[in-house]
Order: C-alpha cells, then sequence, then structure tokens
C-alpha cells in the first residue's frame, strides 16, 4: 500500500511512518526541512518537501496514494500569531480534504486530540460524551472545528476516520507532542519537582506503539465519520509518579503545588513576556486543565480497530529503560 503522512517529523508521524515503511508499505512524507528529517531516513520512505499551504504539492503527493494520514497540526500552548491555530489546524484540514475529495483518495484518517472531548465526570470519557466545559485552548477549539469539517465531507461520501490520542509517551524526538516523555526524563535526572494540585486528578497516559497501531487500524478498519479515542492506562498525577519511582528506584522529592497558585504564575509569566516578547511557560487557560480529571475510555477502539493497550508500568519500563541508554538522557 501507499500512504501519505503530514506532520511526518513530529513524535507520533514519525513513529507512524517508519512502522508503515516497516511493514513493507510506501510512504511518502510531508517536510519543512529535510535536514529535520534525519529519523525517517527509510528505502520505503520518500520525503516530499513543502508546506501545508501549497496545494501543488500537496496534490502531487497525494496522486495515487491508498490513504491519508493527516496528523500535522500546530499544537504549541502560545502562538505569537495566533490566527496560526486556524490556518494549520482548520484550513490546512479542509485544503486536504478538498484535494482528497478531487483526486478521490479512497480513505483519510485524521488526528485530533483527546483535549476536544473535554474533561470527564464521574465516568471516564466515551467518543459519545457530551462536553460539559468550554474548551481551555486554541488547540483544542480549531482541532474541534476541523472535526465538524470532517463530518460534512462524511456526509458527502468521503471514507474519513477520526482519531483521538490522549497523553503520549515513549521512544522517539523530545518535541513538546512528547512532553511526558520530556517529564520522566526531568524526574530521573532530578531537576522535575511539581505535581500540579493534591496530586489527585487523572489523566490518560498512553504508550507510543498502541497509537501508531491504533492510526494503522483506523486506516484499515475505521468507519466513515468514526470517531475513536487511543488511550492508555488512567492514573493520577501521584500514581504515576509512584510507577515512575518504582520502576527508576530513583525517589526525588516532589512538591504538590495548589493550581490556583500555578494559574497566577502562569499570569505573570504572560505579562513578563508581553514586556520581554518572549513565549510564556504556559499560557493560564492551560495550566487550568490541571483542575479537572481527563479519564478515558478506549473499549470502541478496542472492539473496532483490535486496538491493544500497553499497561503503564510495561510502558513506563520501556521508555526509563530508553531514557537511561540512549543519548538523550545527557
Amino acid at each position: 500500500m501507499k500512504y501519505f503522512i503530514t506532520g511526518a517529523t513530529g513524535f507520533i508521524g514519525t513513529n507512524l511512518a517508519l512502522a508503515l515503511a516497516g511493514k513493507g508499505h510506501q510512504v511518502r512524507a510531508l517536510v519543512r526541512t529535510p535536514a529535520k528529517a534525519t529519523p525517517l531516513k527509510h528505502p520505503n520512505i520518500e520525503l516530499i518537501r513543502g508546506e501545508l499551504n501549497d496545494h501543488n504539492v500537496l496534490k502531487r503527493a497525494m496522486q495515487g496514494v491508498d490513504g491519508v494520514f493527516h496528523l500535522a497540526a500546530y499544537a504549541k500552548p502560545w502562538a505569537r500569531q495566533p490566527t496560526l491555530y486556524n490556518q494549520i489546524n482548520l484550513l490546512a484540514t479542509k485544503a486536504i480534504l478538498d484535494i482528497a475529495s478531487e483526486i478521490q483518495v479512497p480513505k483519510i484518517v485524521f488526528t485530533s486530540t483527546a483535549g476536544t472531548l473535554g474533561p470527564s465526570g464521574e465516568s471516564p470519557v466515551k467518543e459519545n460524551t457530551p462536553r460539559l466545559h468550554d474548551f481551555f485552548n486554541e488547540y483544542e477549539s480549531t482541532k474541534f472545528m476541523a472535526e465538524k469539517y470532517i463530518k460534512d465531507y462524511v456526509l458527502e461520501g468521503m471514507d474519513v476516520s477520526i482519531v483521538h490520542p490522549s497523553r503520549v509517551y515513549g521512544p522517539g524526538s523530545l518535541s513538546k507532542s512528547n512532553s511526558v516523555t520530556i517529564m520522566i526524563k526531568n524526574y530521573l535526572k532530578g531537576t522535575w519537582r511539581i505535581i500540579p494540585g493534591n496530586g489527585e486528578k487523572r489523566g490518560n497516559y498512553v504508550y507510543i506503539d498502541d497509537v501508531v497501531e491504533g492510526h494503522i487500524g483506523a486506516m484499515e478498519k475505521g468507519q466513515p465519520g468514526a470517531q475513536y479515542i487511543l488511550g492508555g492506562e488512567n492514573a493520577s498525577y501521584s500514581e504515576f509518579f509512584h510507577a515512575v519511582r518504582q520502576i527508576s528506584g530513583k525517589n526525588h522529592r516532589l512538591v504538590k503545588i495548589p493550581v490556583p497558585l500555578l494559574v497566577a504564575f502562569a499570569s505573570v509569566q504572560m505579562f513578563l513576556s508581553r514586556l520581554v516578547n518572549r513565549p510564556p511557560l504556559l499560557p493560564p487557560k492551560w495550566v487550568k486543565k490541571y483542575m479537572y480529571n481527563w479519564e478515558l475510555d478506549s473499549r470502541k477502539a478496542q472492539q473496532e480497530l483490535d486496538y491493544k493497550i500497553t499497561p503503564l508500568a510495561a510502558g513506563l519500563q520501556h521508555t526509563i529503560h530508553w531514557l537511561e541508554n540512549t543519548d538523550q538522557y545527557e
């Protein structure tokens, strides 16, 4: 099979491209800068240099493919130009859908985020759980709007499935999209010192290999217009770091910081960032996410895509071993 991937130099995208190539598929990978695509060196991967706003490049890259994985997104917590969220997450998605419709690409898998589904209440969130809270950032809101666009195209006959990864971690590039692994690395080195709130708020942590196989499952078995949560194990911050301690044997002291104090700190950082013209560590509205639980239910993907979940302890063990035995640990 032949596939086209956007966002191929990202954490998930690189692992997906290599997994597909390793299975014998031909992969066309859109890259802005070939120099950053060194990890994609594989005889089955063809690098396509271009931007998401270059429709001619996109059209040539999608010609004759069996499917498109659209992973590219602007996921940073803050943008000097807020319009980037709309341009990349929404308008570029619409352009890809338009081109795919024109040249009749058989299948598209769109990578969204579990963040569009919202915080969890008394039970873990499912794909059809109503969202009861406003969006916490432009990344979530523009991804949600892109999902709505996709539903319209599906009604017109396109075959598009949507996947919602949660907090992804594991071996791979230590970019912002792999922030959980960066946090683990910093804990091992003794430079990560905080737990947000009282440590009891729960989130969902998914191992990178599971997310990759979930994408492939969505391409091969996903239903048109269907949404699939690609999650892992639900755990509180305290449980997460307890597991890291147990596996690594490192017992660094962590300080629990009340969320209102974190929000106040983020607000000061935002004010200072405007004065010195530099990005804030985290905008206050992102920090407010720590006030909620983000538990997820991945049973739909398990049932329809044959999705498998790596236990948190096993995933952390693989990740910590990788960190301690590569130059990423330096």
